[in-house]
């Protein structure tokens, strides 16, 4: 079995590595999610509190409709 490696530029590496959200930042559901047998509605405004995997993941606190601190993928949140 052969593997090739396919090298990836100093641009696209700079871009798989670098979060799309900074913490601080205000985010919102790009749908309803779920927690703890309630529902996050879609467009729920929450902030990042921590990024995970050069932002893969993300831990967002929401107020509103009820204090929740969730962990979240990039695709799930938008600005």
């Amino acid at each position: 079995m052969v593997l090739s490696l396919i090298p990836i530029g100093p641009s696209r590496k700079a871009e798989a590595t670098k979060p799309s959200f900074a913490e601080l930042s205000v985010v919102a559901l790009t749908h309803a999610v779920e927690f703890e047998g309630q529902s996050l509605p879609e467009g729920a405004l929450g902030t990042v509190v921590a990024a995970y995997g050069d932002g893969v993941g993300y831990e967002v606190e929401f107020e509103h409709p009820f204090h929740a601190v969730v962990t979240l993928q990039a695709g799930d949140l938008t600005a």
